[in-house]
């Protein structure tokens, strides 16, 4: 089964969350759990591992009915306070070209495929997501990641490699998720130079044993990189697939901004 949750748009949100198998089960059980439940919880609940419930969570987070918790759980986003004085302003949406991307992604190279943007907070949240069942997704991976997990993903490691205002504002507290994790600054510092060289961002078993990344930036069109598209897989393929699956990241990177460009 393939798992779609395309890019919402305008007067989309409830249509995006209802792509994901098992969502209206999901919006029980935080329901149930109003002080919020991990990944692994929720899944216990629907019969499924934590990596087939992170679609549906994905879809809620975006549409904007769950939200993640300090504590790293997801709880039932609470209504709108009436009269509430500050609203903050709705986020810009990006184009309908970059969920096509995704989709070209998921079907070139088989591997679960996704798109990410910057939050207004420094978190990077995962706006699209395409796969299907049997895949490899980094286990425990949040829709909102947030900067203390930086230093360990391919998909911060673009975004912070081509914004250096967020950089001198990261201060990761340099986990070590594995032997692989780099965890100095001295060495993060060099390998975002790495990927401003090379256009792309590896992530090799840095934040989960037997897992790996290849991402790469999508710039708008005033050049500036909004967006990453990457690709989740086992450490094995990555290893013996690495120069064609950095071939076709790059490639739909760059097929996307000049779509968007025009």
């Amino acid at each position: 089964m393939t798992i779609e949750l395309p890019l919402p748009r305008s007067g989309d949100a409830l249509r995006s969350a209802a792509v994901a198998p098992g969502t209206l089960r999901a919006l029980r059980v935080l329901a149930a759990h109003p002080g919020g439940v991990d990944l692994a919880t929720l899944g216990g609940h629907l019969g499924r591992t934590s990596t087939d419930v992170l679609p549906v969570v994905t879809g809620l987070l975006r549409s904007g009915h769950a939200e993640r918790t300090d504590a790293g759980s997801y709880r039932l986003r609470p209504g709108p306070t009436w009269g509430a004085a500050d609203v903050p302003a709705p986020r810009r949406e990006l184009p309908e070209v970059l969920s096509e991307a995704v989709g070209e992604l998921y079907r070139r190279t088989r591997a679960w495929s996704y798109l990410v943007e910057w939050a207004d907070d420094d978190h990077l949240d995962v706006v699209d997501l395409r796969g299907h069942q049997g895949l490899g997704l980094v286990p425990e991976l949040p829709a909102r990641i947030p900067p203390s997990m930086a230093h360990a993903l391919a998909v911060s490691k673009v975004l912070i490699a081509f914004a250096p205002d967020r950089r001198a504002r990261l201060a990761p507290r340099w986990t070590p998720y594995t032997p692989e994790t780099i965890t100095t600054p001295e060495a993060y510092d060099a390998e975002l130079a790495r990927v401003r060289r090379d256009g792309y961002a590896l992530d090799r078993e840095e934040y989960a044993t037997g897992f790996g990344c290849v991402c790469a930036p999508i710039a708008d069109p005033g050049g500036r990189v909004s967006a990453a598209i990457a690709i989740s897989l086992p450490a094995a393929r990555l290893r013996t697939e690495l120069g064609a699956l950095v071939a076709d990241v790059t490639d739909v990177a760059r097929r996307a901004h000049r779509r968007w460009y025009r």
